[in-house]
């Protein structure tokens, strides 16, 4: 066996907390290790022609490369041992950046560390098999679950790179909450105008099938040919697609949860939904006194909602620019918690909104109380520290974004995971922001948090760039990194079947075992750890793979003693 060992200097990222120099040297010393080198940028051109012509020149058979967090460069690397032909799951990263060079400023104890990582990935590498990725056909079709404004963008892209698209809304009408809004800021649009244009482009294309008041009542399968059963007006209809995008939207804040703002009891207090809907109805004063409340149901714990919902102050804006619009003497008083004018071109509407003659008092409501001639407002001015009580004729409260009310029910029908405030959690927030853990499935919108109209369509965009890219060619590679069963060592006692969450297990009654669908499995492990006779396991993550790892992670520093892969995995 051949290794060569590549350590990155990222720069002074590493250098600068790493002595690199002993570090390199000692590893120098290890049997089996062929190369043992240093380099500024080894993610580099000059850094990638300087591991290729190692791995040709000493025919090099494992490749560690310690450097930044493995998540980054991942597939850089791999095809860089594809390009040297050598098989790329004999690449093992290790991160002395993020886990060594970062986390302090003592030389000496974080080359130690970095020595006992690397030793670890090289003890680890020992163990590995070369590893071939799946090859799937994968139907070039996809579901698209949600007819909101981001999930009619990802039916429109998809539709015209020329796939089969099925659309399906629970709702009679597509369009979600955009089509409720009359007046859509900044575009000054009507949303049944934008979601009408929309509409028409996709019933005008041959390969777009679109459900209405319909909902999903099965769906499994795996990558490339998920099954899923549609149950529409017409009957069920069982259709089959390659990949999902998930774009069920938002569900608004429900302001009875604060019974202290009146909302539902009164019907001068209203919501920033009912005032769209009512606006050019009210009833008012010729000089009406009116309260907008911002942040109702946004960055408010008592009611389980941390998070801001990025619109409330730019609906609460448009609000107040509406009554202004119709009374033009209107007396407006906005109280806000921070003016978030979130989207671009929103501080200049914030202070033309001020150029209005609309007031902004920083300050908490604590009750509104209904009384005969109007409503009066009890709060606390947050400047100055002063309670304060103020009649109106209304109050508008700007409500926030909650996560839909489907969610938990579309997280357990297609597997997918939710956050803590239990909207669909990305895969990573900053390298697979549409993907989710599930391959094939992506979420799109605001179901994955709370953002504007203009985000949510490019949102649903990238959704179906990504997807397309997975599935246009007809056919796809998988992970080797699935659930492998000794079929000497298994029972038949179905409890990995009873843990998988991908149904990828099957049990097989003639022959009392399970098996894996590999295009199914996730790898994520579950299976593995629930056997009770261990007679499963996961390709590439064998048990002997950590116990050496933490092995190496405990031995004592200098001298090595020990033939880093002495023992080979079982095959």
């Amino acid at each position: 066996m051949k290794t060569g060992i590549f350590i990155c200097h990222c720069g002074h990222n590493i250098k600068h907390t790493v002595d690199v120099k002993k570090v390199r040297e000692y590893f120098n010393k290890f049997p089996n290790v062929t190369v043992s080198s240093d380099y500024p940028f080894v993610c580099s051109e000059p850094g990638q022609d300087m591991i290729r012509q190692s791995i040709e020149k000493e025919g090099l058979d494992r490749v560690v490369i310690a450097s930044c967090t493995p998540s980054l460069h991942g597939d850089l690397f791999k095809d860089l041992l594809k390009k040297a032909d050598l098989n790329p799951f004999l690449l093992r990263r290790v991160g002395i950046r993020e886990h060594c060079s970062w986390v302090g400023d003592d030389l000496e104890k974080n080359t130690e560390k970095a020595i006992r990582l690397i030793r670890a990935g090289l003890y680890a590498a020992a163990h590995y098999a070369p590893l071939e990725e799946k090859r799937v056909d994968v139907a070039k079709s996809a579901l698209i679950i949600g007819g909101g404004v981001s999930g009619l963008s990802a039916a429109l892209f998809l539709a015209k790179m020329g796939m089969q698209v099925y659309l399906v809304e629970k709702e009679a009408r597509l369009g979600g909450h955009v089509r409720t809004l009359k007046d859509i800021w900044p575009i000054r649009q009507d949303g049944e105008a934008v979601i009408g244009q929309m509409e028409r482009e996709l019933k005008a294309a041959q390969n777009v099938e679109i459900f209405t008041s319909t909902n999903i009542s099965s769906f499994e399968g795996s990558f490339g040919n998920y099954q899923a059963v549609l149950d529409a007006p017409a009957g069920a209809r069982s259709i089959t697609a390659g990949g999902v995008i998930v774009a069920i939207g938002f569900s608004p804040f429900d302001a009875r949860l604060k019974p202290e703002l009146g909302y539902g009891k009164d019907a001068r207090v209203m919501t920033t939904i009912d005032f769209e809907a009512q606006a050019r109805s009210l009833e008012l004063p010729a000089r009406p006194r009116i309260a907008i409340l911002h942040c109702v149901g946004s960055r408010d714990e008592q009611v389980g909602k941390p998070y801001c919902s990025r619109v409330c102050c730019i609906n609460a804006l448009r609000a107040a620019n509406a009554i202004k619009d119709r009374f033009e003497d209107a007396y407006i008083e906005s109280f806000y918690m921070d003016v978030r004018a979130h989207p671009r071109g929103g501080e200049e509407f914030f202070e033309d909104t001020q150029e209005k003659g609309v007031l902004f008092t920083r300050g908490n409501i604590s009750e509104i109380i209904p009384g005969h001639k109007g409503l009066l407002l009890r709060g606390e001015d947050t400047l100055l520290g002063e309670p304060f009580e103020r009649e109106f004729d209304l109050a508008v409260l700007s409500i926030g974004m909650s996560p839909p009310v489907d969610s938990r029910l579309i997280s357990s029908l297609l597997k997918i995971t939710l956050d803590k405030d239990k909207f669909f959690l990305e895969a990573h927030v900053k390298l697979r922001p549409y993907d989710t853990a599930v391959k094939g499935i992506f979420i799109a919108g605001a179901c994955s948090g709370p953002k504007d109209m203009e985000e949510s369509i490019n949102h649903g965009r990238a959704s179906a760039v990504k997807l397309f890219g997975f599935l246009n060619l007809g056919y796809a590679f998988v992970d080797p990194f699935v659930a492998l069963v000794d079929a000497k060592r298994c029972s038949g006692c179905r409890m990995c079947e009873k843990a998988c969450v991908a149904k990828a297990i099957k049990y097989e009654e003639d022959k009392r075992t399970v098996r894996v669908e590999e295009a199914a499995c996730m790898g994520c492990g579950l299976c593995n750890s629930t056997c009770p006779s261990s007679a499963i396991s996961l390709k590439g993550h064998v048990d002997m793979i950590i116990d050496d790892e933490i092995a190496a992670l405990v031995e004592a520093l200098p001298p090595a003693n020990r033939s880093a892969g002495a023992r080979l995995p079982a095959r």
